[in-house]
Order: structure tokens, then sequence, then C-alpha cells
């Protein structure tokens, strides 16, 4: 195709860069916004790829000319965003939130932002909107292509011309694609942010300048046009958080907007080029680079100044400010640098001042990481609670599944998820098995087993209740991978014949939190399937009820952990905010009234006693009982912090809740419970009455069975 200035790819890139700004936002219904960015990279993969071949069709390419041009295209936004973004951090971050910016800039400078974020972000890693330049891995990824891209070209072009330059090139975009689509649900962060993922999308924006593509009427590119319009629009309104994402599921933005392209070429004056062509979706894309480079970091810095999601209105401000920005940027910034005659024309110059802006950016993030700050101190307090947000056992970073990716070979070996004089050889006495509470309730669960000779076993999946008898709905989700991951569970404890099973898990989510994005269904019950609170609390009672002749079949006894009481702020980064900002006496953080912890965890944990009563060698260990009085629930006190977040304990906590409650006293009875009166293995729960009860101590937190 010819490349001409065409208004029309201005305008997409307005559509690619709104969608992916209002998903950033968090302005709905857009959210399968990030859809964009894939847009982007066809657009990109297009126009490169026409300059190429028309200069190496008319022998006048260079590959400095090349890298000329893309310093001058990326470098003076990106550095004065860069810049900005610091200066801002600086100011508003506390410390443990800059070092951790401060380890991404080199990163960024560097065009590798990708590859650091593929390892940095899992499910205990800093979240997304906690990251200021996470969106530079995009950067990154094409950066990374342009490095290559350019020799591989010239390469084919001088071996076979067009034809096998397409050839080739479309044989790598299917492997590229074929590679995503492979690696997505076992490694959805190296599908997402590595080149050999994405490489097909920006191939797809090159075949579509190098195939001589046939010549279509006026009436069929409009149509083209319009399904190429609907493929990206469509997947802005239903993709989201649940989409197995990238792989087949960008096949329909990425042919959308190639489609775009194409039609546009034989349909100027269609009514898709037509509306992409106004003014204002021509400005938009004049202004996308810029406008993409500015509203990521602003949006976080204020998330994390404000310590909160942003409301709709204080998202739309931000928006609004980043698009200010980006007006001057494209006048003072980008405009004048990227003309061919900025720093007097001379090419040395130009390299010269881009080598120097990453080298001052490198030496600015390794000021800032061996400051360990930005421009204000934290209190000593501060700074104890800012730690406190990393207090997590090795259990609990190095044995958490997440549900999404999850398959039978990722299962934890025993030896590196136990405790105790067993792990090495395998095998176990006490079973602890649940969703992320799990892993962080074990290290104090361990700990008790140890000291009475016993090996504790970790078997976690994030997100994942450890019941059977149902699926554990999540936003798109099918629960089916839940599902796998609790009978590979009980698989084992069938092979090592644990004698205690604990189940620990975030009850709230399936009952009083329940709704049609996290739901309890089954089939086993009439009307089960329903994605609603009520049945979900309802399919929880019976998977509870099931869940229990499982294990009670296999001769465990079994303890249910109620489920710790949450916070609607994490305490420890509220002291911390606190302290650095100096808003006020932070000892209000640590608590939080009973009544108001009861309306969430109470009915679950109500449910999990009634099991308890209704069934020999069943106890519950409520830790809403451990870490609260009759009126409020305490978080820790002083440096001391139970939590690491909202509601998941920290080592510190599960500790506390285990050693100064009756937890060990329960432990104990379990562990010394006959066995040869339990149910026989592969058969039902043993009747009422049977078996040798657990009879659990009087401290806090225990709950007796019916004897």
């Amino acid at each position: 195709m010819s490349l001409t200035y065409r208004s029309d790819i201005d305008g997409l890139r307005a559509i690619a860069v709104g969608s992916v700004v209002l998903f950033h936002a968090r302005i709905p219904p857009f959210d399968g916004g990030f859809i964009g960015v894939d847009v982007f990279f066809v657009i990109s993969g297009f126009l490169i790829t026409s300059i190429l071949y028309r200069e190496m069709a008319g022998g006048t390419y260079s590959l400095v000319d090349f890298y000329d041009r893309r310093i001058r295209r990326i470098f003076p936004s990106l550095f004065v965003v860069l810049a900005a973004t610091t200066l801002l951090a600086a100011l508003l971050l506390m410390p443990g939130q800059m070092k951790t910016y401060a380890a991404t800039l080199i990163p960024s400078a560097l065009f590798f932002a990708n590859i650091h974020f593929a390892e940095l972000l899992n499910y205990f890693g800093p979240r997304a909107d906690e990251t200021p330049l996470l969106h530079l891995w995009s950067l990154a990824v094409e950066e990374q292509f342009y490095i290559f891209f350019p020799l591989i070209l010239f390469a084919l072009m001088r071996l076979g011309g067009r034809r096998l330059s397409a050839a080739v090139l479309a044989l790598v975009a299917i492997g590229s694609l074929v590679w995503a689509q492979s690696i997505v649900e076992k490694d959805q962060p190296s599908a997402f942010f590595l080149l050999t993922g994405r490489a097909w999308e920006l191939l797809v924006g090159s075949l579509l300048a190098l195939v001589a593509w046939p010549r279509i009427s006026h009436k069929v590119a409009t149509g083209i046009a319009m399904a190429g319009a609907l493929a990206i629009i469509v997947p802005v309104f239903l993709y989201g958080p649940g989409t197995i994402f990238p792989g087949l599921a960008a096949v329909p933005p990425v042919l959308g907007a190639a489609a775009i392209i194409y039609a546009g070429g034989f349909a100027p004056s269609g009514i898709v080029s037509r509306v992409l062509s106004l003014p204002a979706m021509v400005y938009v894309g004049r202004i996308s680079y810029s406008l993409y480079l500015w509203h990521w970091p602003l949006l976080v810095l204020a998330v994390l100044w404000r310590g909160r999601h942003l409301t709709y209105i204080q998202a739309g401000l931000v928006v609004l400010v980043a698009v200010a920005l980006s007006a001057l940027s494209l006048k003072y910034v980008e405009t004048p640098l990227r003309s061919g005659s900025a720093l007097g024309g001379r090419r040395i110059a130009r390299i010269g001042a881009g080598a120097l802006a990453i080298l001052v950016t490198a030496g600015v993030a390794l000021g800032l990481e061996r400051a360990g700050r930005g421009f204000f101190p934290l209190s000593p307090l501060g700074t104890a609670a800012e730690a406190a947000a990393d207090d997590k056992s090795r259990f609990q970073r190095e044995c958490n599944n997440t549900a999404r990716f999850w398959q039978p070979a990722d299962m934890k070996t025993i030896a590196a998820c136990a405790l105790g004089p067993d792990a090495a050889k395998g095998t176990y006495g006490v079973l602890v098995w649940g969703d992320s509470h799990a892993g962080a309730t074990f290290l104090g669960v361990a700990e008790a087993a140890v000291a009475q000779g016993q090996t504790a076993r970790l078997q976690t999946m994030a997100g994942c209740p450890p019941l059977f008898g149902g699926l554990a709905r999540q936003d798109q989700a099918s629960g089916s991978v839940c599902a796998a991951f609790n009978a590979a569970v009980l698989e084992e404890a069938r092979r090592i014949r644990p004698k205690v099973v604990v189940l620990v898990g975030r009850w709230a989510i399936w009952t009083t939190r329940a709704g049609s994005g996290f739901a309890l269904v089954t089939d086993e019950i009439p009307g089960g399937m329903e994605r609603s609170k009520e049945n979900s609390t309802r399919v929880f009672a019976h998977m509870v009820e099931r869940t229990v002749a499982e294990l009670r079949g296999l001769g465990a006894q079994v303890i249910f952990v109620g489920q710790a009481p949450e916070f609607a702020t994490a305490p420890v980064r509220c002291v911390a905010q606190r302290e650095f900002h100096r808003t006020g006496e932070s000892a209000g953080c640590y608590v939080q009234a009973r009544a108001d912890v009861e309306r969430a965890v109470g009915p679950a944990n109500a449910m999990l006693s009634a099991a308890a009563q209704r069934h020999a060698g069943v106890a519950t260990f409520l830790l809403s009982d451990v870490l609260c009085t009759a009126d409020r629930c305490s978080a820790g006190a002083g440096e001391t912090f139970y939590y690491v977040d909202t509601d998941h304990l920290s080592a510190t906590g599960a500790r506390h809740a285990v050693a100064s409650s009756g937890f060990g006293q329960v432990l104990a009875q379990a562990l010394a419970a006959d066995r040869t009166a339990s149910a026989p293995a592969g058969g039902s729960s043993a009747p009422a009455g049977d078996g040798a009860p657990v009879t659990p101590a009087n401290g806090a937190g225990a709950s007796a069975p019916r004897p």
C-alpha cells in the first residue's frame, strides 16, 4: 500500500489511546480498553514498514537514518515524562514506594521495561496500579522489535525481494501467535509483556505494508472498515480482567485495525474514514503518543498519594490534565525536536543527546535507590509500617499458585512447601489447604505442628476455596482450574494420609461478598447454578458438607479456620501514610469495630461452626475471636503489625494468632484422635457421633464439635 498522509490513521490512533486511557482510569464500561495497545502495534508496524520498504526499494535506506528518526520520534517526550514523573514521585511517594519506582527507571530508559515487569508482577508483587512506569512495557516491545526488524527486512529484500520478505515474516508472525497462545494460560506475564508473544501484532502491520493487496471497490472497502471497527469496539466492552489475553483473544482487534487501515486506502469517504478523520479525532491521534506517556503516571501517582482508588470525577480530571500536558508536549517538545533540523541538524548531536538522556536517567535512578527515598523521610513508626507490608514468610511468597494459569504439572513439591522433620522425605501429618489466606496463616500453624513433632504441608491456590461439590466462579473464569487443583490436593492427601487437614479461606467472598463477579455454583442441588449472593451462600453450606465428607472419608480430622477480620484500609498503609503526610494520629489505623467485621465474616464463620457441631472429628478455629475483643478488632499496636494488607495476615500476625490462642491444643487433640474410628478411606463422612471427636481447648478462637 502506498504511504501518503492519512487522517483516518491518526483517528485510529485516537481510538487506540482513548480506549487505553479510559480503561486505565477505571471508567466503565471500557473494561477491555487494554486492546488499544494492540491497535497501536498494528499501526506502528504498518507505518514503519511502509517507510523502510520505500527506502529499500528506492536504494535510499540507511540504518543510521532510521535510528536517528526513532530517537527524534521517541526520546524527547519520553525523557520529559520520565523527568517529570520522577520529580513528582520524589515529592509524593513514601520511601518504600520510591525505591520500587527507582528500580523501574533504568529498565524504562533502556527499553527493557517489558522484561523487568514480566519478572516483577505476580500475585504478591507490586500491583499494576502502583507502578507509575508500567505502561512503558509496550514502548520497550516496539523498540526491541525495531532493533532487529530493519536488519532482517533488509536481508530478506536483498535475498528475495518483496515476496520472500512477506512469506518469511508471515511465518514468523504465525509462530509468534502460536507461542503466545500456547503459553498464555501457564505464564500470562511472559505472553503479555515479551516481544515473542507480541511480534505478530507488529508484523500484521508490516505485512499490510509489504503485500500487494488487491484493489477493492468503495462499497466493499466500506464494509471491511465497518467490520474492522466492530472487531475493535466489541472487545473494548466485552473483554475484561478475566479474559485470557493476549494470544487468540488479541486477533479481533489486531485484524480489525488492519482492516481499517487497508479499507481506508480505497474508501476515504466511507463512514469509518469520515468519523476517524474528524478534526477532534485527528488531533487526539496527533497527541496520542504523549497522552499515552502522560496519563498512566499521573493516574498512578494520584492513587498512591491518596491511598485509595480515584472516583470517576477525580480520574476524569487527571485525564484532562494529561490531555493538556500532551498538547503542550506536542507543540513544544515533539514537533520542534522531531524535525531533521533539531540540534542544528547534526545527527551525531541528536544521538549524543539521546545517550546523555539515558545516562542521566540511570544516574538518577541509582542515586534514588541508594538514598532509599525521595525528598522527604519517614518517621520510625512509618518505616516500621512500610517494612511490615513485606512481612511474608517464604511459604507465602513461593508456594502460592494462581488459579488462572495453574495446571497439574505446576503442583508445588512437598519438600519445597512443608515445614517439619519429614518435609525432606516427602510426607506430612498436617495439611494446610486453602486460598491465599492459607499461605498467610501457614507459618503460625506449621510452627504449632512442628512443636508437636509433626510436619505441616501447604497447598494454596489464590482465589480458590478449599471446598468440593461446586465451582468457584470468578469474573469470567469458570472455576474449573480451582476444581482441578482441589482434586489434585485430595489425590495427594489420599496417598499421604495426613492426620489433620486445616482448611483456611477468605470465606466472605463466597457468602456476604458474593455476587455476579464471585460466586459458588453447583449442579448438585436444585437451582444451584445461579450466580447470586443468596445462592452462593447456599452452595457454600452444601460444599462445606461435601468437603467434610471427603476428608473424614480419608480418616483425617478437620479444622476449619474462620476468616481473619478484614480492614477497609490496609493498616500498614494507613499508618505509613499518616506518618508520611502528618495528617493525624495513626492509632486509629489499627482498629475496626467488631460489628463491622462480623457483618463480613460472621455468616461464614457461623456456618463453619455449625458444621463442626454436626460432625464428629471436625472443629473450628475463629481468627476473629483471637484478633477481636467484644467491641473491636486489632491489626496490631505500635510497631507490631498483624497484616500485610487489608485481609492477609503477616508472618508476625500468623504467629501471634496461633501462639496467643488455644490452637495448639486443638491441633494436639486432633493429632491424638483415633484414626481407626473415622470413616473408611474413600467412603462418605462418618455418621454423627462416630469417631473420636476433636475437643478443642477453651482458648480463644476454638469451638467444639458436637460430641
